[in-house]
């Protein structure tokens, strides 16, 4: 594991002009990310198919809804369901549950499980760990929530870059420990204090212009504080210890992602961490003491999400897409569901 004993680590000091272009740049990308989403949800545009079963807001956080998917095989009376907890990508800043609609409708169809699709209050006006803390709230409320029909034993949460390192800051907090049995991280940002343009840099030679590099700096400046640690386990999980985990943690990667190479390290960190059990698999594709790695290989960052131009590229996105997401399914039965927290 990372030396978390090392000297704190801050976000560099800004400029007070650049602060100000990041301030006027989120907010403008945000206003227009939200028009953009809030169409996508008007009647006639939104994809019937892939709507929730139902959306739902909890007491303790009244403002944020929840998007619940349950299979549309499930009949009242049937076996209580695996629960998968998802959190949605978007700088910290950006998007809401919504834009995983599809993602969420067909993991709980395809393989009849509980998906409860999170919200979480946004930066710049939110800053870690206020996310963080939210959906440790939302988590507590849905597994307390009878009116789902979910095996308590069965839990599992996973999220999509800042959702997938949201997913791994929330796993640690104490009191969910032993309530989590799994992880699903695609393609998270794992360590805050590596600096931007090395992460861009270490690249392969043959990668495209990265669609974070433009934007990286400008989401850290506005989810964390100045005097925030970078170091903190919670916002760089790269550095998190081994107890404060759930026992099963998949961690996915994107090749040609500024991402990447931390994620990987991160999960050769928590698979060392375990002891010397024996890894099995290839270098990009490999599983350890319960940490299980995978590299897509030629894909960007949220090449899931973002299927890109021309069908050639298209088809091969869907293609590794179905795959991915099939992958984490039968890791999540055979790994964390089969035995779950019992």
């Amino acid at each position: 594991m990372a030396d978390q004993t090392a000297e704190a680590v801050y976000l560099p000091r800004y400029p007070l002009l650049t602060q100000l272009r990041f301030a006027i740049r989120i907010r403008l990308t945000k206003f227009f990310a939200a028009v953009y989403f809030r169409i996508l949800g008007f009647p006639g545009i939104r994809n019937p198919s892939i709507q929730p079963t139902f959306t739902k807001s909890y007491p303790c956080r009244p403002k944020l809804e929840n998007r619940i998917f349950i299979p549309k095989s499930y009949k009242s009376g049937d076996p209580p369901m695996p629960l998968y907890l998802s959190i949605h990508g978007g700088g910290f800043a950006l998007a809401s549950p919504r834009i995983d609609d599809r993602f969420c409708s067909n993991f709980s169809d395809k393989n009849k499980i509980l998906v409860v699709s999170l919200n979480y209050p946004k930066s710049p006006n939110n800053k870690f760990p206020l996310p963080t803390e939210a959906i440790v709230d939302l988590v507590h409320a849905v597994l307390g929530d009878e009116s789902l029909p979910f095996d308590p034993t069965k839990v599992a949460i996973g999220g999509f870059s800042a959702g997938a390192n949201l997913s791994l800051s929330v796993s640690q907090h104490k009191s969910l420990q032993g309530k989590i049995s799994g992880v699903v991280s695609y393609y998270p940002p794992a360590d805050f204090s590596y600096p931007v343009d090395k992460s861009i840099e270490e690249r392969p030679e043959e990668a495209p212009p990265d669609m974070l590099a433009g934007m990286a700096d400008m989401f850290n400046w506005a989810y964390i504080r100045p005097d925030q640690d970078l170091k903190d386990p919670l916002l760089s999980p790269v550095f998190a210890a081994k107890e404060n985990l759930p026992p099963k943690i998949f961690i996915i990667g994107c090749e040609y992602d500024m991402l990447c190479r931390k994620a990987k390290v991160m999960a050769e960190n928590f698979a060392n961490a375990r002891g010397d059990g024996k890894r099995v698999g290839k270098d990009d594709a490999w599983e350890k003491n319960g940490i299980k790695w995978e590299l897509i290989i030629g894909e960007e960052h949220a090449f899931d999400m973002v299927l890109g131009r021309g069908e050639a590229i298209k088809a091969r996105r869907q293609r590794r897409r179905i795959e991915m997401y099939d992958g984490a399914a039968e890791w999540l039965f055979r790994e964390v569901w089969m035995t779950g927290t019992a």
